[in-house]
This record gives structure tokens, sequence and C-alpha cells, in this order.
């Protein structure tokens, strides 16, 4: 290619990605003040919801028995070619929880009345169980990067908070070469002390929103440094092991509703034999008149 030629065509590459450049800079670009999360998120979580119950009613809606889990109270129910479910060394084979043996055994301790003794009703009010209980939310933006979820069930309050935005991949068109995003941590910092509602770090997935496709996407928290509690309210138990990641997804269905999808998953070495999947539902109300705040109590 001619020295002409190849002036020419630096021209006309530099003139096609300006635009793209101005639009990162107006995004947070270099040069600007990062984009906050309330600027940026994909979906809109907030405003006044409510669970939408349609499994484990019995385990959500009322205090179930002791060592009931999630299949009725231990030995009521036989399972042809197996046996009699919740009992043996661990009462909680081909539950709905996968818990080991110690998980099992912990959860045949629960002691309603020693909860209550020790200022403990609060354990199955926790982020892995408030979500749970027959609750309502109220989503607002308690700053720019920090989503703020009351629950009337228990009277709770979660943050998630939204660390510096991710450092985008760029391609270095000099040598051909690809860097990547830096990952983003969702560690909470050193010191943070246990809590029912731990320290959950969060993060938008944003997809579409160019060349026609519509803006979506999710939103992705992670929860740490959790004071050990109880999925229900009959004493399932988790640790301050456990780590908690959740999911949180909107839709509108053709009645015009909106709905939150929302999907949480469980890790706890101490207790589980593999992660516990469960998802939820949350529908949208109009306003907040049905809004009760009520205590936690652990019966």
């Amino acid at each position: 290619m001619r020295r002409r030629d190849r002036a020419a065509l630096c021209v006309l590459v530099t003139c096609l990605l300006a635009p793209s450049a101005v639009s990162a800079q107006g995004r947070g670009g270099r040069g600007s003040a990062p984009a906050t999360a309330r600027a940026t998120a994909p979906i809109d979580l907030t405003g006044y919801w409510t669970a939408v119950i349609t499994e484990d009613w019995h385990v959500r809606m009322r205090t179930a028995p002791r060592g009931d889990f999630g299949v009725g109270e231990p030995g009521v129910i036989e399972n042809p070619g197996v046996g009699l479910l919740g009992v043996g060394p661990n009462p909680a084979a081909r539950s709905n929880i996968p818990y080991n043996t110690a998980g099992a055994q912990a959860a045949m301790a629960w002691d309603p009345a020693k909860d209550e003794a020790e200022g403990n009703a609060c354990k199955a009010y926790g982020a892995p169980g408030v979500m749970r209980q027959p609750t309502r939310l109220h989503v607002t933006w308690q700053d720019d990067n920090t989503l703020k979820i009351d629950a009337d069930a228990g009277t709770q309050t979660r943050l998630f908070r939204f660390g510096p935005p991710q450092n985008p991949g760029r391609m270095d068109y000099s040598n051909a070469t690809y860097f990547p995003p830096e990952p983003r941590t969702l560690e909470p910092p050193a010191g943070t002390e246990p809590s029912w509602q731990g320290y959950s770090m969060a993060a938008w997935t944003i997809a579409g929103g160019t060349a026609g496709v519509e803006r979506g996407g999710h939103l992705k928290a992670v929860t740490r440094r959790l004071k050990p509690g109880y999925y229900w309210k009959n004493g399932m138990p988790y640790t301050g092991s456990a780590v908690l990641t959740e999911y949180f997804r909107t839709m509108e269905l053709p009645d015009r509703s909106w709905w939150i999808r929302f999907t949480q998953i469980v890790e706890d070495p101490d207790y589980l034999t593999q992660p516990w999947v469960v998802n939820y539902a949350f529908r949208k109300l109009p306003d907040g008149s049905a809004w009760n705040p009520t205590p936690c109590t652990a019966r």
C-alpha cells in the first residue's frame, strides 16, 4: 500500500472510532467521573413487592415441626423401596435441603425456647431466610451506589453495596493484543463483623442496549459475614461459613404486572453436601398500603 493510501486509511479509522470514544467518556470513561450504580441500572427494582408463595407452603407460611425437612415429620412418609423419610443417621436424606449428617443433626436439635432466652428470635430472618418469609419488600436507593431492601417480616434491612465500576476490556491495536476486563471483587472489607444480614456486595450484568437490542440485565449480590441462622423457622440451620449468592431479574407479564424472579444459592461447607439452589417470586404492589412491619418471632 502506498504511503498516501495508508495515511487516508488512518484518517478514516480515526473518524470512525471518534464517536465511540466520546460515548465512552459520557458513560464514565477516562476523563470523567465513574457512572453510579443507580445511573447504570439495567432494571428497576425499586418499589413495594410481595412474596408469592407457590412452593414449600407449609414451611414458609407456617412454622413446621422440628425435623420437617420439607417432606413432613420424621417417619410419617415412606418412600417405597427406600424406607421412612426423616429417620436414620442423616434424617435429611432425600429431603429439600442437601444437608450432611452434621447439618441434619443440628436441625433436629432446634429449641425455640433456647433461641428466645438467648435473644436470638431473628435467626430465621437473616439474609438466607428472610426472603423465604411471607414478607413484603420495599426497595429504594440509600445512595447512588447502595441499594436498600427493607423486609416487613422481622423488620429487617439489607444493603447491597456496589463497588467501583469494572475496568472494561480494551484492544491494543498497535500489537493486536486484547486485555480482558479486570475481575470485580465482591469481598467484604477486612474486619467486618458477622450480622444477620451479613455484608452484601452487588454488581449489575447488562445486556443489549445497542444495535436495536433492548437493554436489560440482572443484579448479582454476594453476601458473606453471616451470623449462624435458619433457612426456615423450624430450625433448618446454616453456619457462619455460608456464602449466599443471589440473582434478581424483573419481567412484565401480559396482564401488565411486574415480577421479580429471584434465585438464591447457598454454599455452606460445614452443613451442606452441595450448593442449595431455590427460586422465588415477588409481585410488584401499586403502593405501600399493605406494608406491615412485624417483629421477629422464634416460633
